[in-house]
């Protein structure tokens, strides 16, 4: 009988160039190239900067495991090497990063990135009829294309329409510029809650990407926001830069994840950067949105090199109102002390205090304003009428100690 597999090493790359090597000792060893401890750019973290003795720790890197699967993927990839692999952490790097995870990525030493694959339409995954199929087929062909997250989703590349000339465009950067959701059978409706609340955060003025929801309303399209003239950015989660392993993304608090904002955000950024998150935090409790975990918050850079001028918060990606299927949900990570929804003086405190804004007063009467100012196209829809009854919920517990606000010094 065969012993599985057990990789002992992984070669590291970065939009920049080859960085180093991923080795498996006694510990996890990160090991620059002498090239990379001259040329700091070649860094795989903010973290992490090159160094002669390297980065030794007893679990995988978390900018490494960061994008490793789980769940729906975890399983694909599980069922597909049990027999032949040890299913732990550097096994699954090994099989899954490829040059689609972003901007680090590895690979078996010698191994190259292999050839291009083939690109979908965009207005042909939003125009399918059976789209369940059609996710199965994306997903068996791409579904070696690491990203993270439990929900079924897989990285497809697009392929420029005629006319279309953003797309165009963006196509002479050859790579993988489009993220397609399920709903999956556990969670049904899941891409059209996605997409309402996502359009509810544009709505009241926070930055998203480009999204879409597929005409059958089973499939939630989303545009990557690492995406740069010379190839990926730098994006790093929170769960990644406070040093934790995905698997204790529920792990912390919210004002952790505000004290991570300031330190790796570039300073003539750094207020923003933490209004928008206040923001963001005010909108996740107006949708009830419980799966704010530390993953689904990250900084945007293009380097790091380039990070102590352009490092930012960066776009809001996956929002979903939790209590349509988990009514009786909380926050992802404690704020003040406690998961539980919060009220208004809880909220306002928190944003003078952790996040330095000025007027969080004010800030929370416009999300709340703008969130409850929303209408989708389809009124009728059930989806949305059962967020917008979730909605009116998050919004009355805001407001509870509207008339015994505290003032501040």
């Amino acid at each position: 009988m065969t012993q599985p597999l057990r990789i002992k090493k992984l070669d590291l790359h970065t939009t920049q160039g080859e960085s180093g090597a991923l080795l498996r000792e006694s510990q996890f060893v990160v090991r620059y190239t002498e090239e990379a401890l001259k040329r700091p750019e070649l860094a795989i973290s903010l973290t992490m900067p090159p160094r002669p003795e390297g980065w030794q720790s007893n679990e995988l890197p978390p900018v490494l495991a960061m994008n490793l699967p789980e769940g729906f993927l975890l399983g694909r990839v599980i069922d597909r090497y049990r027999k032949t692999m040890d299913i732990e952490d550097m096994n699954l790097l090994a099989v899954t990063s490829t040059p689609a995870a972003g901007r680090v990525w590895a690979s078996s030493s010698g191994e190259r990135a292999g050839a291009a694959q083939q690109p979908v339409a965009l207005r042909d995954i939003l125009a399918h009829r059976g789209t369940e199929d059609l996710f199965d087929v994306l997903l068996e062909r791409y579904a070696t294309s690491s990203i993270s997250g439990v929900q079924p989703k897989v990285v497809v590349p697009e392929r420029p329409v005629a006319g279309d000339a953003e797309v165009l465009e963006r196509s002479a950067v050859k790579v993988p510029d489009l993220i397609v959701k399920s709903a999956g059978v556990e969670y049904l409706g899941l891409a059209e809650n996605e997409y309402i609340c996502m359009s509810i955060a544009r709505h009241v003025g926070l930055e998203t990407p480009e999204f879409w929801l597929s005409e059958d309303r089973k499939l939630f399209v989303i545009r990557r926001f690492d995406l740069g003239p010379n190839g990926y950015l730098g994006f790093e989660d929170l769960a990644a830069l406070t040093g934790r392993h995905p698997s204790k993304k529920y792990e912390g608090s919210y004002g952790d994840v505000a004290n991570a904002i300031g330190d790796f955000t570039a300073p003539m950024i750094r207020n923003a950067s933490l209004e928008a998150f206040f923001r963001l935090i005010v909108l996740n409790c107006v949708i009830r949105n419980g799966d704010g975990h530390l993953k689904n918050f990250g900084i945007l850079y293009g380097d790091p090199s380039t990070a102590a001028r352009d490092a930012r918060l960066s776009p809001i990606y996956d929002l979903v109102c939790t209590t349509v299927y988990l009514p009786k949900d909380v926050l992802a990570l404690s704020l003040r002390g406690s998961k539980a929804w919060p009220d208004r003086r809880t909220l306002e405190r928190f944003g003078k205090d952790a996040c330095y804004v000025k007027n969080p007063a004010a800030t929370i009467e416009e999300v709340v304003e703008k969130a409850l100012a929303y209408q989708p196209k389809d009124r009728e829809s059930g989806m949305w009428k059962k967020i917008r009854a979730e909605m009116e919920v998050g919004a009355r517990t805001i407001q509870m100690q509207k008339a015994t606000r505290q003032s501040y010094p």
